[in-house]
């Protein structure tokens, strides 16, 4: 299975993702601080034996309940916003500039790796997890998992603490409720009146306001454009943007029938898609005045209506993808129709 489109999917899967409207688990999430453990807050880790069952079938027996998570940017940014603050984060990027972090605190973590498969092994085994969580895709096995450079270093890493993966594939519908139930396995409240009902609640209003504001019908088109050319993406393999197709979002048909999650185009080919709105990786792509001085795409109608938006990798939970929502529902109500 195709592991890395050029730029890698490593790199650029990292750069996309996604929530359909129907009923959620009642299942996750809390308020968490760093520190001594990973289940702070409104967490309450039970006492005694552990286990937990995985989206690649693996099963993870402790003696008690993890309190000291380490994690995968991604997997790590979902759990913190359900309540379980992690120890320790490796990311393919510096957290700092990824916009998945930008409402969380990281001086309560430590960063041990600002490149996909660049983990400071020491840091980690000195801070001493109980659990590690990662981003898993389709074609990972338990041996060959998203996030780490080779089965050798994962092989090491689990000599530290057991890994468990949650697959970011579907409807974001189906991540944020594995991740919300993986958190209440950890000790988070995610009944009625807790914080994390809250949560849903606002995450259901604002998933009707977007099906509402699609309803303009304007199309959207999210890419990511380096000098190689443009990559744009099938929204369906993305479990952010299916999802918001689910609730009515026009996205423009992308990608042949051997395509995988991106289709790559070259500048000449630039101006395949003309949608009415772009959503610009905001995940290493090109700016958007990089992507105006592109003689194809530059001239796109919604190039040339300013309306290029940023597309921000938002993480599997209620907080963050309520938060982009909002953003795209602003735009499907301001934009114009510009494209043919």
């Amino acid at each position: 299975m195709l592991r890395s489109p050029d730029p890698s999917r490593r790199r650029l899967l990292a750069a996309t993702v996604a929530v359909a409207a129907g009923a959620l688990l009642a299942a996750c999430g809390g308020d968490e601080g760093g520190g001594d453990t990973a289940a702070e807050g409104s967490a309450t880790p039970s006492q005694g034996p552990w286990s937990y069952t995985d989206d690649l079938g693996q099963t993870i027996e402790l003696d008690e309940t993890p309190t000291r998570i380490a994690a995968y940017g991604d997997a790590g940014a979902a759990l913190w916003n359900f309540g379980v603050t992690p120890v320790a984060l490796f990311h393919y990027m510096d957290p700092a500039d990824d916009p998945t972090f930008e409402d969380l605190d990281l001086s309560e973590t430590e960063v041990i790796g600002t490149a996909y498969g660049e983990i400071n092994l020491e840091e980690l085994a000195a801070l001493q997890p109980d659990l590690i969580v990662t981003t898993t895709f389709d074609g990972d096995t338990a041996d060959e998992m998203y996030g780490f450079k080779d089965e050798a270093q994962l092989a090491k890493i689990k000599e530290i603490a057991p890994v468990v993966g949650i697959e970011q594939s579907g409807s974001a519908l189906d991540v944020v409720a594995t991740n919300e139930e993986l958190a209440a396995s950890l000790g988070v409240d995610t009944g009625e009146g807790s914080d994390v009902a809250e949560d849903r609640a606002e995450f259901e209003a604002a998933s009707a306001e977007l099906t509402e504001a699609a309803s303009s019908g304007l199309t959207v088109l999210p890419m990511y454009a380096e000098d190689a050319g443009l990559y744009v993406l099938i929204p369906q393999d993305d479990p952010m943007m299916s999802y918001f197709q689910d609730l009515g979002v026009q996205f423009e048909k992308t990608g042949g029938k051997d395509d995988y999650y991106w289709e790559t185009l070259s500048w000449e080919n630039a101006g395949k898609y003309d949608a009415d709105l772009v959503l610009n990786s905001q995940r290493g792509s090109y700016s958007t005045e990089q992507l105006e001085e592109q003689p194809v795409f530059g001239k796109l109608a919604a190039v040339e209506a300013g309306q290029i938006h940023p597309w921000k990798y938002k993480a599997m939970d209620y907080v963050s993808l309520t938060s982009y929502m909002d953003e795209l529902t602003g735009w499907l109500e301001t934009d114009e129709d510009v494209a043919s």
